[in-house]
């Protein structure tokens, strides 16, 4: 569990994340989650690859895996744009979340768009 992007260079896309074993990370309030995120983690991932320096941590398809205890499932919260390239099945299938898996589109992940322009009388 952990978080990612999804960088697109050339052709194909390539995973870049941020991962811990399920068990070393503390239950809260009956659900898993890692304490890093993405704005956080950002820096580090510029660190590696110097080549991203120019982006900002949303540019690119992000999210994240969770645990619920409830259900003993993993939730996968990701940008939309993940789901429909079908990259989804990559996190499953590298971070072994097996067929419990609950996939959440997250509407408030802006990825790949330049900020909105107001221009007068615009609100």
């Amino acid at each position: 569990m952990g978080i990612f992007w999804f960088v697109k260079t050339g052709g194909n896309h390539r995973l870049v994340s941020l991962a811990h074993d399920v068990d070393k990370v503390a239950l809260i309030g009956g659900f898993k989650t890692v304490e890093e995120g993405h704005v956080d983690t950002w820096p580090k991932v510029i660190a590696a690859d110097r080549n991203l320096a120019r982006y900002g941590y949303e540019y690119f398809p992000r999210g994240r895996v969770n645990w619920r205890e409830e259900d003993n499932a993993f939730l996968l919260l990701a940008d939309a744009h993940i789901f429909d390239l079908n990259l989804h099945a990559v996190i499953i299938a590298r971070w072994h979340l097996g067929h419990n898996v609950r996939l959440l589109k997250d509407p408030h992940y802006k990825t790949n768009r330049l900020p909105t322009v107001f221009r007068k009388g615009n609100a």
